[in-house]
């Protein structure tokens, strides 16, 4: 059976099409949440979590004063479109996808173009996941997607560059809920680091092949938490 799709899914992607519309554009203010619930007659809880999903996307911001206020949007804008759709769950199956295509040849080229400096800012960005890992409350999503995104700007393609920052704000939205699962679960976490390791010693290596293979090895064991988080709970939002 299809799932229905929520209120607050219809109105987020409502709202997002009058914004590429250009009828409310970037830095205007939105209708307030009273004058939202009247235009889609609903009552202001739906509009409240609309809204929610729109800041996690980068879309809009609050302001001091009150407010929801249009940010100046990205090209790839179809492509955070997705964290709406269907809801999270389905963008972040479709972002993870990208991934699997986009990262471990990223992982190949930084092994191959790396300079000192790339390497600097990997084992740094490493340490910080390794810090975030060892914390009892920290999920490490920050962190990681630093982490991802160095190793990307390793690979000094401008275009693979563009890509990421141009889905960063679904990036980092999916692996906010993906990494919150294994809070307090010390082994996996170690894992999860350990894997990243591998990555950057091979880059550190000059071994392009192993990079890659160490990069599609950490794909394919977050693909698979993917799995059992969708089928424990397909109602993520």
């Amino acid at each position: 059976m299809e799932k229905k799709e929520k209120i607050s899914q219809k109105i987020s992607r409502e709202l997002l099409a009058m914004i590429e519309e250009g009828k409310f554009p970037p830095g205007s203010k939105l209708p307030t949440e009273m004058e939202l619930s009247a235009r889609f007659g609903v009552s202001r809880v739906p509009i409240r979590e609309a809204l929610s999903v729109l800041k996690a996307m980068g879309i809009i911001t609050s302001q001091q004063g009150g407010g929801s206020y249009v940010e100046d949007i990205q090209p790839f804008s179809l492509i955070q479109h997705l964290n709406i759709h269907g809801g999270s769950a389905e963008g972040i199956k479709y972002l993870f996808e990208m991934r699997q295509i986009l990262e471990p040849q990223a992982a190949y080229l930084a092994a191959l173009r790396r300079t000192p400096e790339d390497l600097e800012n990997m084992h740094k960005v490493l340490k910080l996941l390794e810090d975030d890992l060892s914390s009892d409350d920290k999920t490490g999503a920050e962190s990681d997607f630093e982490f991802h995104r160095a190793l990307i700007q390793a690979t000094h393609n401008p275009v693979m560059i563009q890509t990421m920052e141009s889905l960063s704000s679904l990036y980092k939205s999916a692996l906010a809920i993906t990494l919150k699962q294994n809070i307090g679960l010390k082994r996996k976490r170690e894992i999860v680091y350990k894997e990243h390791q591998n990555i950057v010693l091979a880059i550190e290596a000059e071994e392009p092949e192993l990079a890659r293979v160490q990069c599609s090895i950490h794909l394919k064991n977050a693909e698979k938490k993917l799995f059992l988080l969708f089928n424990d709970d397909e109602g993520i939002e």
